[in-house]
């Protein structure tokens, strides 16, 4: 199907410098969209990853792992958020509920796997 009206030029920045405040949100949006709905982020590879797992770890010591890191987290959670009041007090409080609560089934699964 052929468009009737063509797409308007993509601006420049120097454009882009010139235009009012609702048409640079509008801009900002369109850019925003496009990058999340449209996958452009290049796939990873196991060789780039930045933390890589090995296939040997077996799953109680990646459970243990977890719930070691998921305390650390919450611990920083709860460090970061003493130092704060308002609303970014009452956010950072709630990723510490939040990461306590994924520790809590982490640990829960730890209890019901069987040791050998």
């Amino acid at each position: 199907m052929k468009k009737l009206v063509p797409d308007p030029p993509i601006p420049t920045l120097q454009d882009a410098a010139q235009c009012d405040a609702l048409s640079l949100d509008r801009a900002a949006t369109d850019r925003a969209l496009d990058y999340y709905l449209h996958n452009h982020k290049p796939p990873r590879h196991v060789d780039q990853a930045t933390y890589a797992i090995p296939d040997s770890v077996n799953l109680e010591a990646a459970l243990a792992q977890a719930s070691d890191l998921l305390r650390c987290a919450g611990a920083s959670a709860s460090e970061a958020g003493n130092g704060l009041s308002g609303h970014p007090r009452h956010l950072v409080l709630s990723v510490m509920h939040l990461v306590e609560l994924a520790k809590a089934y982490v640990d829960k699964s730890l209890d019901g796997l069987t040791t050998h």
